[in-house]
């Protein structure tokens, strides 16, 4: 028989008033209810309503015991919409939309679904999800109707719904839309707004272990297509390999690692030369020093620039020589170009996972100033189409990814144009940049050999070269670069003129 008791009936009244933080945790402070017809419940129901609180209080015990049964049941972020639709204060609207973005990264994701159980999936633009985050944090009653023009975008028709919940790392907006004109009650905007609290410990569980199942997939895909044998091993015992049902590789050609932090457990390569390892494995590391070597050089040139700075200024103030004061100045204006140079190589190696606003146009200027040596004597082109070098062109990028690809394109068509001419002064590398209607395109081209029919297709293959000294992970490293800004770098011969371009595509702000 069920418990009647007061007691019972006053941790009903507790369940209710709890933290919608704690609700995935309830099942261990309140017994599980049972929606009958029992004596039991009905006794709980008019208790509630006969109490002097919200006389809705009924309708928001079952929307909340609902919430967290959700909260409870809920392991994808795709299976978020369907089960808010499934909320029954919620259940006489069409379709909901649950946006996310990861804050720094050029796209985000709209999931979808409507009572027809159609769901989808597709990218949505940062510019287009600023936009409505910001409308919708502005927005007091979180009523939205089809004047928004948000029909590419959310395909929505007639009033919507919507509220933002702004996390650590990410952005998120969900929309229900009954996909018509009748407003919704403002029982149903109280509910639907109280839902923020409820989903935020839950967004944030779902997004963070997303996150972490793609990179242990990125890194198991990578191990599987890796062009030598790999063994994961703890004490003895292979935990992975990408070489099934093959004989073991006999020890002296093995370059054993052991994993940190992972006890008894260590790496095994076969085949593979010790200066391939060392570029793979080392080749962050090797940029992230460069980084804390240009902050410490800026840390150490920047208080004598500022006082060349400072004193050519009060010695010009004060000069009444017309020719020593423009000398004076000349030196301010140059220590001054040399801060502004130091700070601005420092800024491209920066924390690798941080994207910011970069200026396009002053941004290549900065990575061919990178290149001089390697590039002496070919002169270097910006050519710009659809805008002028002075226009504030911006991408929001990963600028020490985005200063490696082209820094190494650039250094590519030198070396090119290096092995197929002793005199070098009269040939060209054009970086030319391309706008689009929402994207730029950046094309580094040189009239160099060229690459061969016969290798084009291999170029990007870990390992290949045509070069003597190379080690092949040149072109791949930049490839998978591109893959993480979302794009991808593209090649052509220039036929029938001589040399080659290889560009990349990103989107603009």
């Amino acid at each position: 028989m069920e418990d009647q008791s007061p007691a019972r009936i006053k941790e009903v009244k507790k369940f209710l008033s709890s933290d919608p933080s704690e609700l995935i945790s309830l099942p261990l402070k309140v017994k599980p209810l049972r929606f009958s017809k029992s004596t039991f419940e009905k006794k709980i129901f008019n208790a509630l309503k006969n109490s002097k609180k919200d006389p809705g209080l009924e309708s928001k015990f079952l929307f909340k015991e609902e919430l967290r049964k959700l909260l409870l049941s809920t392991n994808e972020i795709k299976e978020l919409p369907s089960a808010i639709l499934k909320l029954t204060a919620l259940n006489s609207f069409e379709s909901c939309h649950v946006l996310v973005h990861e804050k720094g990264k050029p796209v985000g994701q709209n999931y979808f679904y409507n009572h027809s159980n159609y769901e989808e999936t597709r990218l949505i633009s940062i510019q287009s999800f600023n936009s409505l985050f910001n409308l919708v944090k502005k927005s007091k009653n979180k009523i939205f109707n089809q004047s928004l023009n948000l029909k590419n975008d959310l395909d929505v028709v007639g009033n919507f719904l919507a509220k933002e919940i702004d996390l650590k790392n990410y952005s998120v907006i969900y929309l229900i839309s009954r996909n018509s004109f009748l407003p919704p009650s403002d029982e149903e905007q109280e509910l639907f707004q109280s839902l923020s609290g409820h989903l935020q410990p839950l967004l944030m569980k779902i997004l963070d272990k997303e996150k972490n199942d793609l990179k242990k997939e990125v890194i198991k895909k990578s191990l599987e297509n890796f062009p030598e044998k790999i063994f994961v091993k703890r004490n003895s015992h292979v935990l992975f390999t990408n070489h099934m049902n093959e004989e073991p590789v006999e020890k002296s050609h093995l370059m054993v690692f052991p994993l940190d932090g992972i006890e008894n457990t260590v790496m095994e390569l076969s085949n593979i030369s010790k200066d391939a390892i060392s570029t793979e494995l080392y080749h962050s590391q090797r940029v992230s020093l460069l980084g804390e070597l240009l902050n410490t050089l800026q840390h150490e040139l920047s208080n004598p620039l500022f006082g060349l700075n400072l004193t050519g200024s009060l010695l010009a103030g004060d000069a009444e020589n017309l020719e020593t004061k423009e000398v004076l100045l000349d030196i301010c204006l140059n220590a001054n170009r040399s801060q502004t140079i130091i700070k601005n190589f420092s800024n491209l190696y920066n924390d690798q996972q941080e994207y910011k606003k970069i200026q396009l146009y002053k941004f290549i200027e900065e990575v061919i100033t990178l290149t001089k040596s390697e590039t002496k004597e070919i002169r270097k082109i910006i050519e710009c189409v659809g805008f002028e070098p002075n226009d504030p062109i911006e991408l929001e990028t990963n600028s020490t990814c985005l200063t490696q690809i082209i820094f190494n394109l650039i250094i590519n068509a030198a070396q090119a144009i290096k092995s197929a001419n002793e005199r070098v002064n009269k040939n060209s590398i054009i970086i030319k940049l391309i706008q689009n209607d929402k994207t730029v395109t950046i094309a580094v081209m040189d009239d160099g050999p060229g690459v061969k029919s016969e290798f084009a297709g291999n170029i990007f293959e870990p390992f290949f070269t045509t070069k003597d000294s190379g080690t092949g992970l040149g072109l791949s490293i930049c490839q998978n670069l591109a893959r993480q800004l979302g794009s991808k770098i593209q090649f052509q011969n220039n036929s029938p003129f001589a040399g080659a371009t290889f560009s990349i595509n990103l989107p603009l702000i």
